[in-house]
């Protein structure tokens, strides 16, 4: 007696291959996620805030804007909240502006 038909086992097999955690053709992309995780809040908003403002220069605004949202979510300093802020909320005008 079958539990499982042929169909329902490929489909089972496909994801399981194809799943991100099993995938070896990440060609290092993990080794460039661990630098973030020695990096305190301060450390990854202020990346993330240079990271926008180097997509923003290059013309690339909807990457920019959510580096700038990351660089929000995480950022502990209110100087540095306001300047994400007035520079997002410019970016998001921009973006409506090209709409």
């Amino acid at each position: 007696m079958r539990i499982l038909n042929r169909p329902t086992i490929s489909i089972i097999l496909c994801l399981l291959l194809l799943s991100p955690s099993l995938s070896l053709a990440d060609n290092g992309k993990a080794d460039e996620i661990l630098p973030y995780a020695g990096q305190s809040s301060s450390g990854l908003s202020s990346r993330y805030l240079y990271e926008a403002r180097k997509y923003r220069a290059q013309g690339r605004y909807e990457l920019a804007r959510q580096s700038y949202v990351l660089a929000l979510s995480i950022c502990g300093s209110p100087r540095r909240l306001q300047t994400i802020r007035q520079e997002l909320d410019g970016l998001e005008l921009m973006l409506r502006t090209l709409r």
